[in-house]
């Protein structure tokens, strides 16, 4: 039986709602899809993409490969992470070319 190797990292569910834009009464936003990945709770300071500084109260790691996550998009954690949902502070890709992890992409949240 093969394992994934990299099942250890992407394993709690959460619920992406991306940002498509805005609409007559606030953000509009695309139909709701669910990934997996690796949640880390851990309060930091982030940029923003305006450029200013926002405190990130976590952050969700997931696949190179996953689609872009814009600022403003909304995530719900799953229930062992309170349930809420955040928004999206800021996004970012991630290559170690150590290969001592997997490439990442990583979004902040609210």
């Amino acid at each position: 039986m093969v394992t994934d190797p990299l099942a250890q990292w992407w394993r709690w569910p959460v619920q992406v709602k991306r940002k498509a834009g805005e609409g007559p009464y606030g953000p509009a936003f695309d139909p709701p899809v669910t990934v997996v990945g690796k949640i880390t709770a851990k309060r930091k300071k982030v940029l923003a993409p305006d450029g200013s500084e926002v405190i990130s109260e976590a952050r969700v790691s997931l696949p190179a490969s996953t689609a872009l996550i814009p600022p403003g998009s909304e995530i719900t954690l799953p229930p062992e992470f309170s349930g809420r949902t955040a928004e999206v502070l800021a996004e970012q890709l991630h290559h170690d070319g150590a290969g001592r992890t997997p490439n990442y992409y990583s979004v902040d949240l609210t």
